[in-house]
């Protein structure tokens, strides 16, 4: 006996030998010629070292050993097909686009969005950012807006709180107020509605003799930047940028008390756009992760 373990296409072409009695018509169905199924069946029959057909003209049946054979041989292809049908069938996977901001998209949603592909694989999140061209509308969106109503939205997601961000040796250098003011270089975004300004005289009261060495920047994650590289201070939002701000190595400053609103996130639906399962199981699971966030601050 030349070898104990058959070739898999042997096998297939032996059922199906066995099955129609008859090597024509088991090569139609194999999408092969009678001659070749002959060959088949004939390296079969030699690694086995038995012969498995009797031959006749127009037909061949199972010899003893065959017949005793057939069983197993259909068990196993049945076996291996099954496994193969688990583990190769082409999944159906749905995609979700989320728009959300610049800071949103670097700094809070990347972990979130990882947490919930890994909890549901059939479903991926396109994040796009604000202001990137994009033919159709998302899915879904985070906006951002400063009306206290927006507590009450129905698709509300998180709050936010304002502190001082530096490098971990600037803030030990900060003891007192006019150490932040005359060390430092201070980041801020033009349309935030609590810049330095707010955010010390808020905590502060007046301080109209002081000159504040203010710099515009476009976006909060550039401020943060310039930030890790020794260039000043920033305002940081948490929750949603203190993964941004752990990456980068900065810590808050305690000299400027964690200072509450104004701004809330949101979620936002298309308008006229019936809402497909898998976008509302994205709403939840990013809502259930703003609470976690909210909580640890």
């Amino acid at each position: 006996m030349s070898s104990l373990i058959p070739s898999l296409n042997w096998l297939r072409v032996f059922e199906a030998a066995a099955r129609h009695q008859s090597f024509a018509r088991a090569a139609q169905e194999l999408n092969m010629s009678a001659a070749a199924v002959s060959q088949q069946i004939l390296a079969l029959e030699t690694s086995l070292g038995r012969p498995l057909f009797e031959r006749a003209p127009n037909r061949v049946t199972l010899t003893t050993e065959g017949s005793d054979f057939l069983p197993t041989v259909q068990v196993s292809l049945a076996t291996i097909e099954s496994k193969a049908s688990l583990l190769f069938a082409r999944q159906r996977v749905e995609r979700i686009t989320l728009l959300a901001s610049q800071l949103m998209a670097m700094s809070w949603l990347p972990r979130v969005i990882a947490d919930f592909e890994r909890d549901n694989p059939l479903i991926r999140v396109d994040v796009v950012m604000e202001g990137v061209s994009r033919g159709d509308a998302p899915d879904l969106a985070i906006r951002f807006g400063d009306e206290p109503r927006l507590v009450r939205h129905p698709g509300w997601l998180m709050g936010m709180s304002h502190v001082v961000l530096g490098r971990a040796e600037d803030v030990a250098r900060l003891d007192s107020l006019d150490d932040l003011l005359s060390s430092f270089r201070l980041f801020d975004l033009a349309p935030h509605v609590m810049g330095w300004a707010a955010l010390l005289h808020h905590n502060f009261g007046p301080m109209p003799d002081r000159h504040l060495r203010i710099e515009i920047v476009d976006t909060t994650p550039l401020a943060l930047v310039m930030v890790s590289q020794g260039m000043g201070l920033a305002i940081g939002h948490y929750p949603v940028c203190a993964p941004l701000a752990r990456a980068l190595g900065l810590q808050v400053c305690p000299l400027v008390p964690r200072t509450p609103g104004p701004g809330n996130y949101y979620l936002e639906q298309p308008v006229g756009r019936p809402q497909r399962a898998a976008v509302l199981q994205l709403e939840r699971a990013l809502q259930a992760a703003a609470q976690v966030s909210m909580r640890a601050m």
